[in-house]
C-alpha cells in the first residue's frame, strides 16, 4: 500500500508541516530537559550542566549559514527539500544511537556534549529545509494557520522528548509493562522511534515539485559564492540601513527578560528539591501547556493594545517571579548547590556513607541548613533495578520550598509565553519586506545564541555564588531590553523616511 503524498492537498500539507516540527522540539525536550535531569542525579554540577544546555542551543544560532547551502545543493530526484529534510532525521537518528552505551556522568560529558551538539545541528539544518519546502509549497491562504500548526507542533515534540522519556523512567503505573521504569539507555530507542515514525509516514511519501537550477553543474562553486556574497550585502543592509532595524539587532541578542526559570538552573534545582522524575514530567507538560496558551494570549493582547508597551509589561512580568524564588531561598537558607552522593554498596549494605560537606562559600552565605550530617540507611535504600540513576543528598529540603519553586515556574512559564509571540510579533514587524525572510531568521538565529551563553553564564554563577544570587542577576540583567524599546518606536516616528516600519504602539 502507497503512502499519500500529503503535499498534494490543503490539510495534507498542514498535516505534514506540523508533523515535521514535531522533530524539531522531541530534540530540545529529550536533552535539555530528559538528559539535563539525570545528569544531575549522577552527580554532574549546574556549572556543567549549563555549559551542557548551553551547547545545545548554539547549532541553532547559525542554523541561518546553511541557508544557501541547502539552497544551492540538492536533487530533484531525491526532493530539493525532501532530500535534506530525509537526511537530517536518518543522521538524528544515528547519532542519538552513538550515545547509548555512554553512561551519564562526568568523564563521559565531554563526549556526549559533542555528539549531541552534532544530532542538533542536524535538526537545526532540517529546521532549515522544513521551513524553505514550506515557502516554495504552502498556498498563500494557508500560510497563517500553517505557522500556527507548525509552532504547536514544535511545543507539542518538547515535552514528548521531554517529559514522556521521564514518565518512562519513572514508570507509569496503569501499563503493566512499564510500571517498575525503564533504564535511561533504552529512551534513546524511543526518541529515534518517533523521529523515524516522522521519517517514514510524512517524508518519504512526499513529494514536491523539481526546482530549477539557477547554474549549471559547473558553475554551482561560483553560484554559491555569489549567493553567500549576495546574502552578506542583504544582512548589512538590513541590520544596519535604519536605526530601528539597528535597535532590533541589539534587542536580539541581549536576554529579553529574565530566564533561568526554563533553563539550566530549573532541571538542576528540580531535582535537588527531591522532585521524581515523573513530578519533573508533571512539571514540564503543566509548564508547556500554560506556556503555549499565554503565548497566543499575548499575541492578541498585543495586537489591540501595542506590541511594544505589552512587550514591557509581560518582561517586568517575567522578573517577578525570578525574583520571588530568590528572596524565597534565601530567607530559607537554601543558598548553593547541595553535593550529591552516589549511594554505594556500603549504603545498600546498611552502612551510611561518607559524609559530605559544602563548599565554604556556603557557609559563609550564612545558610540555615544543616549540611555534612548523616544519611540513614533508610533515605538511601535503591530499588535494585534503579541504584544506578540514583543519588542521595547531603542537606534536607526546607518545607514549602519545593512548592514555591513549582509555582514559580508555572508563573514564569505564563509571563515567557507572552512575551514570546510579542516579541516575534515585534521582529516581524520590523524586518524590511524585501529581505523579510533572511532578516527574520537571522533574528530568531541570534536569539538562539543568547539562550545558549546566558545557560553557560548561570551554570558559572550557580557553583560561584549560588542559587539566589543568580536569580537576582537575571531578574536584573533581563529587564536591560526595557531601555531598546522606546528606540524602537521614537525613532521610526522622527525618521520618516525610513522603509522598515516600527512596530505599532
Amino acid at each position: 500500500m502507497r503512502l499519500p503524498n500529503l503535499l498534494a492537498s490543503k490539510w495534507g500539507r498542514l498535516i505534514a508541516f506540523f508533523c515535521l516540527y514535531v522533530t524539531e522540539g522531541i530534540p530540545l525536550g529529550f536533552t535539555a530537559t530528559a538528559i539535563a535531569t539525570q545528569l544531575r542525579r549522577s552527580g554532574v554540577g549546574p556549572k556543567e550542566i549549563g555549559f551542557f544546555i548551553g551547547w545545545l542551543y548554539f547549532p541553532w544560532a547559525w542554523k541561518w549559514v546553511m541557508g544557501p547551502i541547502v539552497d544551492l545543493f540538492y536533487s530533484n530526484k531525491l526532493g530539493a527539500r525532501r532530500g535534506w529534510i530525509i537526511g537530517m532525521q536518518v543522521m538524528m537518528v544515528i547519532t542519538l544511537m552513538f550515545c547509548v552505551p555512554l553512561e551519564l556522568t562526568e568523564s563521559n560529558l565531554t563526549l556526549l556534549t559533542s555528539i549531541i551538539l552534532i544530532h542538533n545541528f542536524f535538526c537545526a539544518t532540517q529546521d532549515v529545509a522544513i521551513d524553505a519546502l514550506a515557502c516554495s509549497t504552502l498556498h498563500p491562504e494557508e500560510r497563517g494557520l500553517a505557522n500556527g500548526l507548525m509552532f504547536a507542533g514544535q511545543t507539542l515534540g518538547i515535552p514528548l522528548g521531554g517529559a514522556c522519556v521521564l514518565y518512562l523512567i519513572d514508570g507509569i503505573s496503569w501499563l503493566p509493562m512499564l510500571q517498575d521504569g525503564i533504564p535511561f539507555e533504552q529512551t534513546y530507542f524511543f526518541v529515534a522511534g518517533c523521529i523515524l515514525m516522522v521519517t517514514i509516514f510524512v517524508a518519504l511519501p512526499m513529494r514536491e515539485e523539481p526546482l530549477v537550477r539557477k547554474a549549471s553543474d559547473g558553475d554551482r562553486g561560483a553560484a554559491m559564492r555569489k549567493e553567500i556574497g549576495d546574502y552578506l550585502k542583504t544582512a548589512w543592509k538590513s541590520f544596519f540601513g535604519s536605526r530601528v532595524a539597528f535597535a532590533a539587532l541589539i534587542l536580539a541578542v541581549i536576554p529579553a527578560g529574565a530566564a533561568a526559570l526554563n533553563l539550566a538552573l530549573q532541571k538542576t534545582l528540580a531535582v535537588e528539591l527531591g522532585m521524581t522524575d515523573g513530578e519533573i514530567a508533571d512539571m514540564e507538560v503543566v509548564g508547556s501547556v500554560i506556556w503555549a496558551a499565554c503565548c497566543v494570549t499575548g499575541g492578541l493582547i498585543s495586537d489591540r493594545v501595542g506590541h511594544l508597551k505589552s512587550l514591557a509589561v509581560f518582561l517586568v512580568l517575567m522578573s517577578i517571579p525570578t525574583l520571588w524564588l530568590g528572596f524565597e531561598m534565601e530567607r530559607q537558607g537554601y543558598i548553593m548547590p547541595v553535593e550529591i552522593v552516589q549511594a554505594d554498596s556500603k549504603s545498600k549494605a546498611g552502612e551510611a556513607p561518607e559524609k559530605t560537606t559544602e563548599s565554604s562559600d556556603a557557609a559563609e552565605a550564612g545558610e540555615a541548613v544543616a549540611v555534612g550530617a548523616e544519611l540513614s540507611h533508610s533515605e538511601l535504600e535503591l530499588d535494585s533495578e534503579k541504584e544506578d540513576s540514583v543519588a542521595a543528598f547531603s542537606r534536607n529540603v526546607p518545607e514549602g520550598l519545593a512548592d514555591s519553586f513549582w509555582w514559580a515556574v508555572m508563573f514564569y512559564m505564563a509571563a515567557q509565553g507572552l512575551m514570546y509571540g510579542t516579541r516575534t510579533a515585534v521582529f516581524m514587524q520590523i524586518s524590511n519586506p524585501a529581505v523579510a525572510a533572511t532578516q527574520f531568521t537571522a533574528y530568531m538565529a541570534m536569539m538562539n545564541l543568547v539562550t545558549a551563553y546566558t545557560s553557560w553564564w548561570q551554570g558559572v554563577v550557580i557553583e560561584g555564588w549560588g542559587y539566589p544570587v543568580t536569580l537576582f542577576i537575571d531578574a536584573s540583567t533581563g529587564l536591560i531590553c526595557l531601555a531598546v524599546l522606546p528606540f524602537l518606536f521614537q525613532k521610526a516616528v522622527a525618521e520618516p523616511s525610513v522603509s522598515i516600519p516600527a512596530p505599532r504602539d
